[in-house]
């Protein structure tokens, strides 16, 4: 099975491709990058790029006011700010609202649409301080609305005073390469901080996103360089217009799914690693996730704890995001095998006989033999197969030695044993942190690969003090007022 990433990511390259090699292969070929001076086919592209945007911009902004989300506040404004600029650069179209000497309104609303959407877009990407995105939030209306009132103002002008926008600012040198370098350098930023999330998530909308700021890029290439009219000049349309109706696709494909807009949006608002890696958890991995929990009352919370802790050390070791999507979601479901073991040795209070430990050893091939069909990549099955071997060999199922134990097996073993050690069981209640730590400590070069210890203890502290049993307590305690 390939996974569904790969197949975003190809369309991406062949969607941002194909313009480029097209642009390139008309600049390189000035024969047949003819003039096509068509207005009303002009008006009729500006006028569905507008349309797109401006249906983007009602879902996040709804989504906004709903959610009080900062990130989707900055989102809103992108779109909405490139829907309106860029309709005014179609109704100044020549011929139709403005009459033809006034060529510097068409020219300016374009380069400005790009150059505010651009920006909008990257400004989102950033997680911003506290006290800003409390600002956002709290004038959240304000601003949406003071963007449309500006948008409507800008409009009356430009269309009923087009002089007040001077010819010979689409000459001037310093607003044409200025603007070009500011959009290129702000819709870079953003397509690569939306596409980082995409490889952590594997969330359509994550890509298509990253896919559209690339495209803004491109336009704004083909704006720039490509003559008024010229075939490489409407590229840029067509450019925008890939732009904001991948962003649309996105939200498509996250509804059919089961996501509504709005939430898909929110969710391309998160910054943490962790969260975007629980963002992209798939229907089936909830599924399976929530069986578990329900299966062993014990081991409330406990995979989510251990996903949380290994991704931590894995981003301290440097793996990519894929593989700490992998890991996640192994760990995750590192105990899975366990709701095919009888309740009677599940929750058992004191000790297990030798036949039950038996079978209760059985769960990480049962629980590979679960999951073969659910995941196609080989690292969360590695995870939940081998999160019980041990450094020296010691361990179950295959009693593999060292290095021979995959990666994020020997980082999800660390993260298990902690967070049972620091968590209540049917025959004992949770150790506390120092001697938990001194086991771990202790068991580095048998049970553990020492790598693995080295980077826990870097790690641990965040983890206590964000993710740990107590640290869920802790927010249950403070959440409880405010519900009541």
């Amino acid at each position: 099975m390939v996974r569904r990433g790969f197949w975003d990511a190809t369309i991406g390259v062949v969607v941002i491709g194909v313009p480029a090699v097209v642009f390139l292969w008309l600049k390189t070929h000035p024969a047949a990058d003819g003039i096509f001076a068509i207005p009303t086919g002009h008006f009729y592209v500006v006028s569905a790029v507008s349309v797109l945007s401006a249906s983007l911009a009602v879902i996040t902004a709804i989504g906004a006011v709903r959610t009080k989300n900062a990130r989707m506040v900055l989102l809103a404004l992108a779109f909405t700010y490139m829907a309106g600029m860029f309709a005014v650069h179609g109704l100044a179209t020549p011929g139709f609202l403005v009459d033809k000497q006034f060529t510097a309104v068409l020219g300016f609303s374009a380069r400005m649409s790009v150059v505010l959407a651009s920006f909008f877009l990257a400004v989102s990407a950033i997680d911003p301080r506290r006290s800003v995105a409390r600002t956002i939030v709290t004038w959240r209306v304000a601003i949406l609305l003071g963007a449309v009132i500006s948008l409507l103002a800008y409009t009356c002008a430009a269309l009923l005073w087009p002089e007040s926008i001077p010819p010979r600012i689409m000459s001037e040198q310093l607003f044409l390469r200025g603007t070009l370098a500011i959009t290129l350098a702000l819709s870079l930023y953003a397509a690569v901080r939306y596409y980082e999330g995409y490889r952590r998530a594997a969330l359509t909308l994550y890509g298509s996103v990253a896919l559209g700021a690339a495209l803004l890029f491109e336009a704004q290439v083909a704006m720039h360089f490509g003559a008024v009219w010229a075939a490489s000049w409407w590229i840029y349309h067509f450019a925008l217009f890939g732009a904001f109706a991948s962003m649309l696709f996105g939200v498509v494909i996250e509804s059919v799914r089961g996501t509504s807009p709005i939430v898909a949006f929110e969710g391309l608002t998160l910054s943490d690693p962790i969260a975007q890696i629980q963002a992209g958890y798939t229907r089936v991995v909830n599924a399976f996730a929530t069986s578990l929990e329900a299966r062993d009352g014990y081991t409330h919370g406990h995979g989510k704890r251990v996903a949380a802790l290994s991704v931590l050390m894995g981003e301290a070791m440097g793996l990519a995001p894929w593989r700490l999507r992998g890991l996640a979601q192994g760990a995750l479901l590192h105990d899975i095998g366990k709701i095919g073991v009888p309740d009677g040795i599940l929750r058992k209070p004191g000790p297990l006989t030798d036949v039950e430990y038996e079978e209760i050893k059985q769960h990480p091939e049962r629980g590979e033999t679960m999951l073969q069909a659910a995941f196609s990549g080989e690292i969360e099955l590695a995870v939940i197969r081998h999160h019980h071997e041990r450094f020296d060999g010691g361990g179950y199922p295959d009693r593999l030695v060292g290095l021979a134990i995959p990666l994020e097996a020997r980082i999800a073993t660390v993260a298990d044993v902690y967070d049972a050690l620091r968590s209540a069981r049917a025959y004992r209640g949770p150790w506390d942190r120092v001697m938990a730590l001194d086991y771990v400590r202790e068991q580095s070069g048998s049970h553990f690969d020492p790598n693995c210890v080295d980077v826990f203890f870097e790690v641990v502290d965040q983890w206590e003090l964000q993710f740990s049993a107590e640290a869920e307590g802790a927010a249950t305690v403070v959440q409880q007022p405010l519900a009541a």
